[in-house]
This record gives structure tokens, C-alpha cells and sequence, in this order.
């Protein structure tokens, strides 16, 4: 069987990897198309390279380029490169322009999201996939199909991640004595409307008694935030592994902010979208949403010996209650692919 994957994100690499290595040991043909956006394609190589990568359509961060490359040209860029192949069926995470090709070649395809806050994005998804699939806690609904988790336990469940320590050690450092910091560039329309270097703004009053390790989506933003902050040079090997020995996540973006809670780790998302994928993790206490100028106060109030204590506990929990998301993806191909 030949598939076609669709990856805008970085997130969207991480979410299908154990599923496509699954599916590449049962003999299936896959071919992977990628975004131009940032350092995706670069992540792309290096992470997938058993896998045949076509790199269609760009993304500048502008809305220009958002709208016409990424978007109406990226259309009919995919439906020439599709058009003469046999593709059985395709996958994608909040890609209705894989999904469009896919209706118009009438060719199987199975969307994911997490994200009903775009709800033009949701609307096309139902027309375009043959079967959409969201949290059963983020979305319900007609033409909606669910599944008990979030989409970002398909790499991080314990089942798929270990974490190595080696990685904290390169960097001179030491477990749960350093806060792992991500700040979001506004340049996707995700994050148009959220105010620029949310994080920046407030750094200097950070507890100086923690070491800092910042990964920087926009880099010639470095010269706003504290001079002894640990930069990270990106892409990174396995942030996971950083983020899962910090003492905390803090977030202005909300894919890590998840991500460092699903680790078992104090989360903060201090964005201005309120979203319901983030609703499930912080009712578990899990993540937080507040403000920026509650950050410091949040910072002074972590337990290092309560945090280690209830990390494995929490992942474990997360474990028996949630679905494994990859063999969920592997049965669908087999069961709808042509």
C-alpha cells in the first residue's frame, strides 16, 4: 500500500513517526510531503530519513505567504504531484489541502486535530476526510470521530519515550535544576493576534536561584532576554529528554506547554489563546494558565522534591487511561486504504 503523509509542524513529525515506522516494517510504501517552514525541513531529513520526502509549498510568516504558498498554491502544487501517483491513502493533521487533493482524486483519506477553536479549519476537514478524528475531550459532534488522549501521547506515552540523561549532561546540567523556556515566534496565524516575546518581557524578574534553558523560535529576538539564559542551538536531538529532567516547562506557545505536562513536568502556557486541548491537562493539574506577571511567583513556588515524587505517578496515569494513538493510526490505514 502507497501512503501519502502531509507535515506542516514539527509536532505533526513527532505525532506520526512510531505509526509510520510501524507501518514501513509491514511493507507499506510512504511517502512524506513537507512544509518549507523554518527548520522543519531540516528536522524532517534528519528524523525521517527511511522515508521518501517531497518538500512542497512555503511558509514565511507572513499572511501573504500564508494564504497564497502554504495554502492556494500548496493546493495545486500537491494535486500535480499526486495526480499520477497511486496513493491507497493519505494522513495529515489539520491539512485540509491534502485532504482537498485526496477528496478530488477520491482517494481515502484520515485527518486528526486538536484545535476546534479554527473553526473554518474544522468545517473543511469534515468535507474533505474520510474519517476526522479529535480528543474526545476537545470535540464530539457530527462527522467527528474520537479517541481518549491528546495527539502529542503518540510520542511521549512511556510505551514510546525514554528519556536519556546524556543530553542534560552535554549542556552541564543537572536534573530539576533548570526551567525549560519556549517562546513562540507571532509570525504564525496561530499566534497573530498574541503579543510578541511574551516571555522577554518578564525574564529579568525570574528567581536567579535556576538556571534557564531557552529554545528561541525567533532567534534575533536573543538580545531581550538574560545574558547567562542557556540558548539552545535548534534543531535539538531530543528536547523531550530536556524537557522531561527540568524542574518546569514555561510556555508562551501551547504544543510544549502540553508536551512538557504530558512528561509529568509543572506546565505553564502563558499565551493568549485559551484552547480546549489544554483544558483536559490542566484539570489534572498538570498545566497552567496564567499570566506573565504571575510567572515569577510560580517559579519561587516550585518543589523540586514534590515534582520528582509525582512525575512517574502521573505518566502512569496517563498511561491506563489513555489510547494508544499509533495503533489507532495503523488500523485505519488497514482498514481504509484501497
Amino acid at each position: 500500500m502507497k501512503i501519502v503523509v502531509d507535515v506542516m509542524h514539527p509536532a505533526h513529525l513527532n505525532f506520526f513517526k512510531n505509526s509510520l515506522l510501524q507501518l514501513s516494517t509491514e511493507g507499506h510504501q510512504i511517502d512524506v510531503i513537507v512544509l518549507n517552514r523554518g527548520k522543519l525541513p531540516e528536522i524532517a531529513k534528519r528524523e525521517y530519513n527511511n522515508f521518501s520526502l517531497s518538500f512542497i509549498g512555503k511558509h514565511r510568516g507572513n499572511f501573504f505567504s500564508i494564504l497564497l504558498e502554504a495554502n492556494i498554491l500548496r493546493f495545486f502544487k500537491i494535486l500535480k504531484f499526486l495526480k499520477n501517483k497511486k496513493v491507497d491513502i493519505g494522513l495529515s493533521v489539520g491539512s485540509f489541502i491534502l485532504g482537498s487533493v485526496l477528496k478530488l482524486l477520491k482517494i481515502p483519506n484520515i485527518q486528526f486535530d486538536d484545535d476546534p477553536e479554527r473553526k473554518i479549519n474544522v468545517l473543511f476537514e469534515k468535507i474533505t476526510s474520510t474519517k476526522l478524528f479529535f480528543p474526545e475531550s476537545v470535540l464530539k459532534g457530527t462527522k467527528i470521530n474520537n479517541f481518549h488522549g491528546l495527539k502529542e501521547w503518540s510520542y511521549l506515552s512511556p510505551k514510546y519515550f525514554n528519556p536519556k540523561i546524556d543530553v542534560i549532561k552535554d549542556l552541564g546540567l543537572s536534573e530539576k535544576e533548570y526551567i525549560f523556556v519556549r517562546e513562540v515566534d507571532t509570525g504564525s496565524l496561530n499566534y497573530t493576534l498574541q503579543e510578541k516575546n511574551i516571555i522577554a518581557s518578564v525574564a529579568n524578574l525570574f528567581p536567579q536561584n535556576f538556571k534557564y534553558v531557552l529554545s528561541l523560535e525567533n532567534k534575533k529576538m536573543l538580545y531581550q532576554y538574560p545574558s547567562d539564559w542557556i540558548i539552545l542551538k535548534e534543531p535539538v536531538s531530543d528536547i523531550h529528554s530536556l524537557m522531561y529532567y527540568s524542574l518546569a516547562v514555561i510556555s508562551s506557545g501551547d504544543s510544549m506547554a502540553r508536551e512538557g505536562a504530558m512528561l509529568g513536568v509543572p506546565s505553564v502556557y502563558c499565551g493568549e489563546r485559551v484552547m480546549r486541548a489544554n483544558e483536559l491537562l490542566q484539570n489534572k493539574k498538570m498545566l497552567y494558565h496564567i499570566r506573565k506577571s504571575d510567572l515569577p511567583d510560580f517559579i519561587n513556588k516550585l518543589n523540586k522534591i514534590e515534582i520528582i515524587a509525582k512525575q512517574s505517578k502521573l505518566r502512569e496515569e496517563l498511561l491506563n487511561e489513555w489510547d494508544d494513538i499509533n495503533n489507532l493510526i495503523v488500523s485505519l490505514v488497514n482498514k481504509y486504504g484501497k
